[in-house]
């Protein structure tokens, strides 16, 4: 579905954004699950109309009224989930009670949300990650999602992992040395291996390091 739907890819790009966003807003737990069942929804919803679409073009490529039936009901179920998350997710930014309009209308609203634990803002990290390597090696028809593509993922994960152990130990010497070690030793394998060119492993690492700093700076 990435590899042949353009508009699936747009909607992965917004569901990192939400991410993103839920993470910089603080949501509560239960408000994360219910972003978190709009997503999910929009996404089954999505998968089964590609399915109807396939099957349906696959049958006939002529005109004929069941066929369009069936495109019209799945592109409907697509639509009234794509409803379903601009409410929940526009509800609970707007009126929750650590929502975007709360962030600006309280000067120490700011101030009274704790810092997330770092295995939260690993995961999250991990997540927005996987998404945008999934974008770009689909956008460049190049690879496989594990394997390959115009980025290594393989390699961001690692180095990912090694800016968040830095940036928590405070850049300690001998805990960033052994981080940075293991990075490029999953770096290297992906290029010895002829997995991935110096360029793809390059761009995996830069891009997990900005990313990273750009989301513990946001949770501090």
């Amino acid at each position: 579905m990435l590899w042949t739907q353009k508009h699936v890819r747009t909607l992965l790009f917004m569901v990192a954004l939400v991410l993103m966003l839920s993470f910089t807003v603080h949501l509560a737990p239960l408000e994360f699950l219910f972003v978190m069942s709009a997503i999910c929804l929009v996404l089954l919803a999505e998968l089964f109309n590609t399915a109807i679409e396939v099957v349906v073009n696959m049958i006939t490529l002529d005109y004929h009224p069941l066929a369009k039936i069936a495109k019209d009901v799945a592109a409907a179920g697509v639509l009234i989930a794509s409803f379903y998350a601009v409410t929940v997710v526009g509800g609970i930014f707007l009126f929750s009670n650590k929502g975007i309009v709360s962030l600006f209308h309280s000067t120490n609203a700011l101030q009274n949300i704790p810092t997330p634990h770092p295995v939260v803002v690993v995961l999250l990290g991990f997540s927005v990650l996987s998404i945008l390597v999934v974008l770009g090696k689909s956008r460049q028809k190049h690879g496989s999602i594990l394997q390959g593509g115009a980025v290594s993922g393989h390699t961001a994960v690692a180095f990912m992992l090694c800016a968040a152990i830095a940036l928590y130990s405070h850049f300690n010497p001998t805990i960033t040395g052994f981080a940075i070690v293991l990075a490029i030793l999953v770096a290297q394998s992906r290029v010895e291996g002829k997995i991935h060119t110096l360029s793809e492993v390059l761009w995996g690492a830069v891009f997990a390091i900005i990313l990273m700093t750009i989301i513990v700076l946001f949770s501090t």
